[in-house]
């Protein structure tokens, strides 16, 4: 029985194995996770080679969720769809530290309002609020409330945007998160300049510039110097914010943004000749300039009242913008379509999954059925033979007692036969063998009742056959009773051919089914007769041996139990 439940688990175990993921999955992901700080690219390449990413099982498939969301912090690119980062925090919440919980919330939230569902990015990033703030999780919790800061942006809620800005700026300075600090600095004083606050939003971009002096992150510096840039150039002051647009364009890797305020300041200031040098010095060739560069074109001609050569420039530009918007949209088309193909493909996918394990459940199932069938089973048979073996030792003792009590009856009657006067000690073995005759008898009727021919017979009587038209006894069960009966009773053939030498051998065997003691009814069933024809068939056989019954409530059976010796 142990052994079956032992098979039982190992399929089970086997069945639940087969669904694991290959190793090299996991190995690709740890080699993203060590290269993704100094080679963004390359990460990004091989989360890509990723075969069939819905096909990984749940920790590996929001491991990779994860990555692709750091990744695409590094390279900014676009983020995953919405229904990837719920798969992945559906895993996480279960399994995931709070530290990764916060974060796939954070990604989750900027998929959501990537796609314009504002309300239901506000709820993600609230969930994410409360974990990294009940684990206090400091830099999580400004970058949670940095993203809060956007939303609002995004809803022109430019006051409740700096608040927000704000307590994210306060988590990143207690964590001396120095980068992240300035960027949040600089989000305040972009949000200050929104709302006209220019001598406020200066303040505030002076203290992220130099904040961002004990930065290592050249991005950070240029980003903040770009902005200054901006606010001086609302303040009409140029000279400083030429100043701040060269810092920025000298560090930045990004430079079109500086280019192009550059550029505008000097049309405005009517630096023409500097911005025609600034605009020879940018990549000609470099097709993702071309729109920008015409657009600079036009500004200068514009400026110079060459009208011809600015609308040339004008044309070509809104034709260029024109097409970049085209392209954009369609290819927004292309992702959205992408994405619900995507999304369509993995729901087809869980589909096939739940079908898949189900299929295993039912088997696991069936299996298991069938072995509790087997197990039941063995256990019936092993009870059954305990039980047949329980009767087997119970004749196997009563043949024993009988043999015992027949061989110590023939010691008395000889012994009895010696006494040739009738004494105490006669009257005393007459007693005796008075006692084991019964005994005798009695063995002799329990070993009838322990046999087998005898337990089928009575089976045979309590079936019901209806419009059977044959005895229930079989000329083969006749046989096993004549052989059964002359065991048990060793003189009743000798005591039947002495009253009837010539008795058939039918009315002979019905002798012997006579010794197991059935009353009319029950012989009337085995024969397939009357029960009268079985009372006249009793009377015929008693006629053919000679046999007066002295009560008429005596039967054959009785007599001959009586008489045979």
């Amino acid at each position: 029985m142990k052994k079956h439940i032992y098979i039982l688990f190992m399929f089970i175990f086997l069945l639940l194995g087969c669904n694991r993921q290959p190793s090299d999955s996991d190995k690709q992901l740890d080699e993203i996770e060590k290269i993704i700080e100094v080679n963004p690219d390359s990460a990004s390449n091989i989360l890509k080679s990723i075969p069939s990413p819905e096909e990984l099982d749940n920790r590996t498939y929001a491991r990779w969720c994860m990555l692709s969301g750091k990744v695409t912090d590094k390279i900014f690119n676009d983020l995953l769809p919405t229904y990837q980062f719920e798969r992945a925090y559906g895993w996480y919440s279960s399994h995931g530290t709070p530290d990764e919980q916060a974060q796939i919330l954070i990604y989750l939230g900027r998929s959501y309002f990537a796609e314009g569902d504002y309300d239901k990015a506000m709820s993600i990033y609230t969930n994410a609020l409360d974990i990294a703030e009940k684990h206090k999780l400091n830099n999580l919790t400004g970058y949670t409330y940095n993203h809060i800061g956007d939303l609002y942006r995004e809803k022109f809620m430019f006051t409740e945007a700096i608040k927000k800005y704000e307590t994210a700026a306060e988590c990143f300075k207690k964590e001396n998160n120095t980068d992240s600090y300035a960027c949040a600095l600089k989000n305040i004083g972009r949000e200050y300049a929104c709302i006209d606050s220019l001598s406020r939003a200066l303040e505030i971009l002076t203290i992220a510039d130099s904040v961002a002096a004990n930065t290592k992150d050249i991005e950070v510096t240029a980003s903040i110097n770009n902005a200054l840039g901006n606010i001086y150039v609302m303040r009409e002051e140029y000279n400083k914010a030429e100043k701040y647009f060269l810092k920025a364009l000298s560090t930045g890797k990004e430079k079109m943004p500086d280019y192009v305020a550059l550029i505008d300041l000097y049309t405005t200031t009517d630096s023409i000749d500097k911005a025609k040098e600034l605009l020879s010095k940018m990549p000609q060739d470099d097709p993702q300039y071309t729109c920008s560069i015409n657009y600079l074109y036009y500004q200068i001609h514009n400026a110079e009242r060459n009208y011809k050569e600015a609308l040339a420039y004008l044309e070509e530009y809104v034709d260029m913008v024109d097409s970049i918007v085209y392209a954009d949209n369609q290819s927004k088309i292309l992702n959205i379509e992408s994405k619900y193909n995507h999304l369509k493909i993995s729901k087809e996918v869980d589909r096939l999954k739940i079908k898949q394990q189900s299929y295993i459940i039912f088997s696991v199932i069936c299996i298991s059925c069938l072995l509790l069938i087997t197990i039941v089973y063995l256990l019936y048979r092993k009870q059954v033979k305990e039980k047949i073996q329980r009767q087997r030792d119970e004749l196997n003792r009563i043949k024993t007692d009988f043999l015992y009590v027949s061989l110590e009856l023939e010691e008395r009657k000889k012994l009895l036969d010696t006494f040739k006067e009738k004494d105490d000690n006669y009257n005393k073995i007459e007693e005796e063998i008075s006692l084991l005759t019964s005994n005798y008898k009695e063995l002799q009727h329990k070993s009838l009742e322990n046999s087998p021919v005898f337990k089928e017979l009575v089976r045979l009587a309590k079936q019901n056959k209806p419009r059977n038209d044959k005895p229930l006894i079989t000329d083969k069960q006749w046989k096993l009773i004549a052989d059964e009966i002359t065991y048990i009773y060793p003189n009743l053939s000798k005591y039947i051919y002495s009253l009837c030498p010539n008795l058939p051998e039918q009315d002979f065997l019905y002798c012997c089914l006579c010794m197991c003691g059935f009353d009319t009814n029950t012989e009337a069933k085995l024969l397939n007769i009357a029960s009268d024809s079985v009372r006249k068939k009793r009377l015929r056989l008693r006629e053919k041996l000679n046999i007066a019954l002295l009560n008429d409530n005596a039967t054959l059976y009785e007599y001959l139990i009586e008489n045979m010796h």
